[in-house]
């Protein structure tokens, strides 16, 4: 057991070792990196130290946690590493106030409680700001005239706070990536989908179908964005836009390594400096893309992606909250309510090949329905043509109940599917 005392004191050390280098100006991963092999070294040292003084070692274990422990609080993560070392595990934190802390597994969606990280609602606080110094460009306020933050860590971990305006007082949720899914065939592993469907995925992405990948909160729109990019050939561009980062492909550099990264910013204190999603999109096709991803549409930015997809960047996907395959032409129509909804139907009509859409089952995330989307013009406002080619109840896998229409058929055949 290490005693409590010595990781101020080794904290301590590594902070004056990092000093002398360029660490704060060090992107985070790289951070993250030196401060690994900084804190490992300063843990062997103390190993060495009680050897010399006493003839203790310690284990394994307790080496691993010291490093560990040293790690989170040069850092910044300082309580959250251990929650945060059991992402594998969990999916969401929710931290309501100091007492009461639950995580989501990722594989069932079933939440359970754990033990508390903090001894109060000021050490909780503390945390915040401290994570904030660390990760927040800009170092945001976090107080009564502001009282939200999103704080995205090194290793793609999404933090949120609120304070004042809650109750208790001060509530954290995090949300855990999963990058171990990697390719299609991981998705068949896993049981998400079935080898049928990976072969119909595999060759619409080939086709350079668009893709609009929809569900509800934590169904995997995200992961299955990232999946269906990592099969794009990786001589392609690919520009990838977020309200906040998620998609990280640059954890992939041998699939995807001709990536163009843009995140929206945050208007300041003063209400200047924002960056929307819209703008980067537009901005966007002056960067040769030849796929343009949109992690979420949320807004206005839905005509903008629309136009990118019938101008020449085939291939490219997005994603969009939808309770169900029947409601994403809903969706889309709020996205943009200053448009008559048989206009925004048209350019959905015009632009969209696939609609795919997941939802959680017990037995983690299920692909429910894969629509191709009809290309002739709707003849009522609010009404998109679509032709079911997969169905299915969200716990078994979907079955093949359709096929796609001529010349995407033609597109399909000509890329693996039908095998």
């Amino acid at each position: 057991m290490i005693d409590g005392a010595v990781i101020p004191r080794l904290a301590s050390d590594v902070g004056e070792a990092l000093a002398r280098t360029r660490f704060e100006s060090l992107a985070p991963d790289d951070r993250k990196q030196l401060a690994i092999a900084t804190s490992t070294q300063i843990a062997k040292n103390y190993q060495l130290s009680m050897m010399s003084s006493s003839g203790t070692l310690l284990t394994d274990d307790e080496m691993a946690e010291l490093t560990s422990a040293l790690c989170d609080t040069v850092l910044g993560t300082a309580q959250l590493g251990p929650l945060l070392r059991q992402g594998h595990r969990y999916s969401d934190f929710h931290i309501n106030g100091a007492a009461n802390v639950f995580a989501k597994e990722r594989l069932t969606g079933r939440t359970v409680a754990l033990d508390p990280i903090v001894g109060g609602e000021d050490e909780l606080i503390d945390l915040v700001k401290k994570l904030i110094r660390a990760y927040a460009p800009g170092e945001p306020r976090f107080d009564a005239g502001s009282p939200a933050v999103d704080i995205q860590l090194p290793d793609g971990e999404r933090v949120h706070a609120m304070r004042n305006v809650v109750d208790p007082p001060v509530v954290l949720a995090i949300r855990i990536p999963d990058f171990s899914l990697e390719t299609i065939g991981d998705l068949v592993d896993n049981n998400t989908i079935d080898e049928d469907m990976a072969r119909f995925l595999l060759a619409a992405v080939a086709a350079r179908m668009n893709i609009i990948v929809a569900g509800g909160t934590g169904s995997g729109k995200t992961t299955l964005l990232r999946v269906l990019l990592n099969e794009v050939d990786p001589m392609e561009r690919i520009v990838t836009i977020e309200d906040l980062r998620e998609l990280h492909l640059a954890k992939y550099p041998k699939r995807t390594p001709n990536v163009w990264s843009a995140e929206a910013v945050k208007p300041n204190v003063d209400g200047q400096g924002e960056v929307t999603v819209k703008y980067l999109l537009r901005e966007s096709l002056r960067q040769d893309p030849d796929r343009i991803v949109v992690g979420e549409v949320r807004g206005p930015e839905a005509l903008e992606m629309f136009k990118a997809m019938s101008t020449g960047n085939e291939g490219s996907m997005c994603s969009i909250h939808a309770r169900s395959a029947s409601n994403i032409v809903s969706r889309l129509i709020q996205c943009i309510p200053d448009r008559n909804p048989n206009q925004v139907c048209i350019e959905i009509a015009n632009s969209v090949d696939l609609f795919v859409h997941l939802t959680r089952s017990p037995d983690g995330p299920r692909i429910t329905s894969i629509l191709e989307v009809d290309d002739h013009l709707p003849e009522v406002d609010g009404v998109v043509h679509t032709t079911k080619i997969w169905q299915g109840d969200g716990v078994a896998h979907p079955r093949l109940v359709g096929r796609p229409s001529g010349v995407r058929l033609a597109r399909l055949n000509e890329n693996g599917w039908p095998s």
